[in-house]
């Protein structure tokens, strides 16, 4: 098993229950800091995750979305119910 199949099988098994209209709630936070101006930004968004259809892939790959860290073989889609971000000032 490869370090993506590693990293994926949780997700993988947590969104796949199996159960018809069972939706996994999930947040996603990202942010930055920049040090040499003492400011930054935090975003979070939380809702509803649900696999990318291999029907859907091409889609990705035309919009530019890339994985920030190593290569990834699954994707996730969040529906945003909640957004809140915030910045940062005078660290």
């Amino acid at each position: 098993m490869s370090s993506a199949q590693r990293w994926a099988a949780p997700w993988d098994q947590d969104l796949r229950t199996g159960l018809e209209g069972v939706e996994i709630q999930v947040g996603f936070e990202v942010g930055r800091i920049d040090e040499a101006q003492h400011e930054g930004w935090s975003v979070l968004i939380q809702g509803p995750a649900h696999h990318i259809s291999a029907d859907e892939l091409p889609q990705l790959t035309d919009a530019c979305v890339t994985p920030w860290a190593a290569v990834r073989h699954l994707y996730i889609r969040i529906t945003p119910h909640r957004v809140i971000g915030r910045r940062i000032h005078n660290l």
